[in-house]
């Protein structure tokens, strides 16, 4: 292994390192955060934020376990006075991708729900059978003489 001289200045190694940032529900919101996943008994569920994007822009698909959410919008504005033109111009497009956990309803649509710029996702996890519990029984030995 080489060493390497440690130079407290260097942004190289900067992003190289998994910053593990807390995601607090209430906050998220707030504070915009893209993708928040969580998991309850009954259900995995997703939220995302697109905030200003209508529900007809918004695309979700799910193939092969993988789960896509993608929404644009453009805003344009044109002013003209006497002598002067204002034209400004906001766009915004989001792009989520995300795999989904094994015991997840697979053939069953999941319910999607849009409020305040954040969309949502339940999917509905699958029902296991609680554990069977097998009786052990002594075998008889055979007597031969």
């Amino acid at each position: 292994m080489a060493i390497i001289r440690w130079n407290p200045w260097s942004m190289d190694r900067l992003f190289d390192d998994d910053w593990d940032l807390p995601t607090i529900p209430g906050l998220s919101r707030l504070a915009g955060q893209g993708l928040n996943l969580s998991e309850t008994d009954d259900e995995v569920i997703a939220e995302a934020a697109l905030p200003g994007v209508p529900e007809e822009k918004i695309d979700v698909t799910v193939e092969d376990g993988v789960v896509h959410i993608v929404g644009a919008v453009e805003k344009s504005d044109h002013e003209k006075g006497n002598r002067k033109s204002f034209l400004s111009t906001l766009s915004s497009s989001y792009n989520y991708a995300f795999r989904l956990p094994q015991g997840v309803v697979s053939d069953q649509e999941p319910v999607c729900e849009l409020s305040d710029g954040i969309i949502t996702l339940r999917f509905p996890k699958i029902q296991k059978a609680p554990p069977k519990k097998l009786k052990v029984t002594k075998k008889a030995k055979d007597n031969k003489s």
